[in-house]
């Protein structure tokens, strides 16, 4: 099918698939209609039908006009999905509690980036809580590393948006980075 002047093709080519939309939802109800018609009443439609293909025809379609691109992920709450790298405002999010009990992995990066902050702390004495006043003024991320640079897991609980406590199953000195 050639495209009428002053069309562009992405408009032709979307205007032909709305047209192949209609044309396999209007089979179906046609289809759909000679079937119960021949159920409710006994009437048999006087033309071919095959409502088999119809309803798989309509079926595809749907897939079809359901499928995404978007790569998404779930969140804990059921039912909700976010795009892993779409613009998340931490203090409006619905993926993160006003007062998380653990660290929130949804992060505004462009607060990140715009310089609102990273914080590090090192503590040269070994214990098994660190108290962190960091003033960032939120709930940040928490990566805490031992002195000998790996990556320590410790129960983060924050005290208020300007401080927290990390509490771990043994005493070591070590650095903390939020953001």
């Amino acid at each position: 099918m050639a495209t009428p002047k002053g069309v562009s093709n992405n408009d032709q080519s979307a205007k032909n698939i709305l047209a192949s939309q209609i044309k396999v939802e209007q089979n179906f109800a046609t289809q759909v209609y000679a079937k119960f018609n021949s159920i409710k009443f006994g009437i048999d439609s006087c033309c071919y039908t095959d409502y088999v293909s119809a309803v798989l025809s309509k079926s595809l379609c749907d897939w079809q006009n359901s499928s995404s691109n978007k790569v998404i992920a779930s969140t804990e709450v059921v039912g909700v999905f976010i795009e892993p790298l779409a613009t998340v405002n931490l203090k409006a999010s619905v993926t993160c509690p006003e007062t998380p009990t653990t660290v929130c992995t949804v992060l505004d990066l462009e607060d990140i980036i715009t310089g609102s902050g990273t914080y590090s702390q090192c503590f040269e004495v070994a214990s098994s809580v660190w108290t962190v006043t960091h003033l960032l003024g939120g709930y940040p991320s928490v990566t805490v590393v031992d002195s000998a640079n790996t990556v320590v897991v410790g129960n983060v609980d924050y005290t208020n948006s300007q401080s927290l406590t990390i509490t771990f199953a043994a005493s070591f000195s070590g650095c903390v980075f939020l953001n």
